[in-house]
């Protein structure tokens, strides 16, 4: 027969074991509430850092696209821009960091860069780099080759390691094959020809004319007398059709046009019985 101290005893170690099971599920729920309360402060961190990044660094990009249409938009920082037809250029919809950049990927367009203090407007081609603070210009990425024309303020193109510096009235040539510079005087407005509606061609030597013409009409048209290549043209065409500038372009300069194996021929009047006969 058990004494009463002997009952005690037990009970005694039965509390006892049941304390130390308390207090080790007390721990174990500590434990479990500081991981997952460190846990839940590393991600909100994380979330934190990442929403940091996304507003100051990441922005959505944006892809303009022009088939056979003349578009223009303004850009975020107030820039204007204008591209010719089956142009595509690539921007952010804003403008974060120290640089304002974009991509011309093929086309030509057309650029007036609002200036931003201490944030250069920077342009990238598959080769070349232009870079501005505030300035106006055009320019023209067909087959790997550039061509920039600067209307007001200054821009500085690089490629290749070799960089320079174009001033109003100037324009950059540089060919898809060579990293070389080619910087000389702009003597023509016949560029503006997608922003206006016109060819203004107002003492361009007929060649000039020709050469435009078969650029932007993909045109076979020649000049058929190597004495009609320097005749000066005077005013204004319409850029309706390749048909209606050569009408107006015979007009100004007494010219005709025939069409011999599938070229368009321009040639004098005087001299259009004998030439095609």
């Amino acid at each position: 027969m058990k004494d009463e101290g002997e009952d005690e005893v037990q009970v005694s170690s039965h509390q006892l074991k049941l304390e130390v099971e308390e207090q080790q599920r007390k721990k174990m729920f500590l434990s479990g509430y500081r991981f997952w309360l460190k846990t839940g402060v590393v991600f909100l961190f994380f979330c934190a850092g990442a929403w940091l990044y996304s507003s100051r660094f990441s922005t959505q990009e944006l892809f303009f696209l022009t088939k056979g249409t003349i578009q223009a938009d303004t850009l975020a920082d107030g820039s204007v821009i204008v591209l010719n037809k089956h142009s595509l250029l690539r921007y952010p919809e804003k403008f974060k960091g120290s640089q304002r950049q974009v991509w011309l990927t093929k086309g030509e367009t057309f650029f007036q860069v609002s200036p931003v203090q201490e944030k250069s407007f920077i342009i990238q081609t598959s080769s070349t780099t232009i870079k501005v603070a505030g300035a106006s210009f055009n320019v023209k990425n067909r087959k790997g080759s550039i061509e920039i024309i600067v209307e007001k303020g200054k821009v500085q193109v690089s490629k290749g390691g070799q960089m320079s510096t174009l001033n109003a009235g100037e324009k950059v040539l540089i060919k898809q094959s060579s990293s070389q510079l080619i910087k000389v005087n702009n003597t023509d407005q016949l560029y503006t020809y997608y922003r206006t509606g016109g060819f203004n061609a107002g003492g361009v030597p007929l060649w000039r004319m020709v050469e435009v013409l078969n650029e932007v009409y993909n045109s076979p048209v020649v000049i058929g007398r190597k004495g009609l290549n320097n005749r000066l043209l005077t005013g204004t065409f319409k850029n309706v059709s390749l048909e209606a500038v050569l009408a107006a372009i015979c007009r100004n300069t007494g010219c005709a046009i025939k069409t011999k194996n599938n070229q368009v021929i321009l040639i004098l009047n005087i001299l259009l019985n004998s030439y095609f006969s």
